[in-house]
């Protein structure tokens, strides 16, 4: 009798976008734009390494007890309540925090890539093997001192070099959103007539003299209402949208099966199983590209003629024909189709596996020039939303996603993991004359690589060349040739003799 499979729930939370109804009250915009210069006046002062590691609440106490701070950055300059100014401060000062915890990451990669930790020989068993020693590692110690609330990281030269290339000091110049802190008392919800649920927020604005004056908007916030806490309105230029976390528990069977996945552009992914998934994305960006190159040679002939005309008609050309939100709605609208596209493969995907080996192409990859038609279709990959969907929908259903290099992926044969063979197209003829289909081959190749323990994540191409041909070599002297035989037959491609 078949084992029933585990069944675990897990939970996970999403942003929910929803509108406001009715008019909006003028109160609510003028508010928005003067946290806007508040937000732009935190972003001058703290976003550079003045906030490095320091706890927000640090901040705001310190900008409370100075005369001089809070002259400059209190409330009483902006004319706002205490919970509004406190509120808007906090958001700001963490998204300073997580454009630090992402340099971090940046530098921890480089940590990686460019010093090994100490090793030392156990005995385990009969065998002996190597064993890291995290204790004494210098790269141990990068981590450590780069991850430390103080400024730990100035006494080594070589991290100083990588916050300054990772990490920019920051500004902003947003002044279209309010940072809400909603209580049950401040927020009424009821059905109307037409049977939409609306629920109505109270907004703290300006003072008048010690009182607060109150704003009231009204939200359509649809089957399920918001809860209390931090909550963000954004005016978009018609109206507010409300943005709130979400969390969702939801039931799932936990698998077990490994897949390595090739990402391409033609299909967003390619199955170690042989099979592809999200096959319609070539197809979605070349129209879309195609159609948005004949309609800017369009507009490029309009724009033309208003130069040649007098200053009214060519106001009211690029008033009137010259536009961007059309464009915009419809751009949008295609890049949603895409998200639905790639996301409903992925769901399978995960439905059938329980671990997904992936390429790291968070790297930038130099390349030859290409032609102008070929680079705007790439422009238009969506290679961030393919491993984004990934990294979302696996922790949603309790799913490993594995990265790995992905350098020669496409050029190692599968069946043998050597250079020997050469990839023409969509197929990768091996020594033998046995013809597979590339992205499969790839997805082999990036599936076996999780398990390789030579060759690792962050890894250079040219140590990645040198293994596979010491591999190569290997083999051929298995079979009683050697590389100079193997080149002149054609079993190897003649560009990995000049990479030797």
């Amino acid at each position: 009798m078949a084992s029933k499979k585990s069944s675990i729930t897990n939970e996970y939370t999403v942003t929910r976008v929803v509108y406001s109804v009715g008019t909006i009250n003028p109160e609510l915009i003028k508010l928005a734009s003067v946290l806007g210069e508040l937000r732009s006046e935190l972003w001058n002062k703290y976003g550079s390494l003045k906030a490095w590691g320091i706890n927000k609440n640090e901040i705001i106490k310190n900008i409370r007890n100075s005369e001089n701070l809070r002259s400059i950055y209190g409330a009483e300059r902006f004319n706002l309540s205490s919970e509004m100014w406190e509120r808007t401060v906090q958001a700001v000062l963490d998204d300073i925090h997580a454009v630090q915890e992402a340099a971090k990451v940046q530098i921890i990669r480089k940590i990686y890539e460019y010093f090994k930790p100490e090793r030392t020989l156990v005995q385990k068993g009969k065998k002996l093997v190597w064993q890291d020693i995290p204790e004494t590692s210098f790269r141990q110690e990068l981590i450590t001192a780069i991850n430390s609330r103080y400024l730990v990281w100035y006494q080594y030269p070589i991290l100083c070099r990588w916050v300054r290339q990772f990490y920019k000091r920051g500004h902003t110049w947003v002044n279209n959103q309010i940072v809400i802190n909603a209580t049950a008392s401040s927020m009424k919800g009821k059905i109307t007539k037409d049977g939409r649920s609306v629920t109505t927020y109270k907004i703290p604005t300006f003072m008048d003299g010690k009182k607060c004056q109150w704003v009231e908007i009204k939200i359509h916030t649809g089957r399920t209402c918001p809860k209390a806490g931090r909550l963000r309105l954004i005016f978009n230029g018609e109206k507010f949208e409300l943005h709130y976390p979400h969390t969702t528990k939801i039931n799932i069977t936990k698998q077990s099966g490994i897949i390595g996945l090739d990402k391409g552009f033609t299909e967003g992914f390619y199955g170690s199983n042989g099979r592809a998934y999200v096959e319609s994305l070539g197809e979605v960006i070349k129209a879309a590209s195609n159609k948005r190159t004949k309609k800017n040679k369009k507009r490029s002939v309009i724009f033309a003629i208003s130069q040649k005309v007098d200053a009214k008609k060519s106001s009211q050309i690029l008033s009137n024909n010259l536009g961007r939100k059309k464009a915009s709605r419809k751009d949008s609208i295609k890049r949603l189709h895409i998200k639905q596209l790639i996301r409903t493969d992925v769901n399978q995907i995960f439905n059938n596996f329980g671990e997904v080996v992936a390429e790291d192409l968070s790297k930038h990859i130099k390349s030859k020039k290409k032609a102008k038609a070929i680079n705007r279709k790439l422009n238009e990959w969506s290679k961030g939303e393919l491993q984004k969907s990934l990294d979302e929908i696996s922790v949603r259903k309790g799913a490993k996603v594995t990265l790995v290099n992905p350098a020669y992926t496409s050029q190692v044969d599968s069946s043998n993991g050597t250079l020997l063979g050469k990839r023409v197209g969509d197929q990768f003829i091996t020594y033998q004359g046995v013809i597979f289909q590339s992205d499969i081959n790839a997805a082999i190749n990036i599936k076996n690589r999780a398990l390789d323990s030579e060759i690792t994540r962050f890894m250079k191409k040219e140590q990645i060349h040198r293994i596979l041909l010491n591999r190569t070599t290997q083999f051929l002297d298995k079979l009683g040739y050697t590389l100079e035989a193997a080149l002149y037959m054609g079993w190897l491609d003649k560009k990995h003799k000049h990479l030797r």
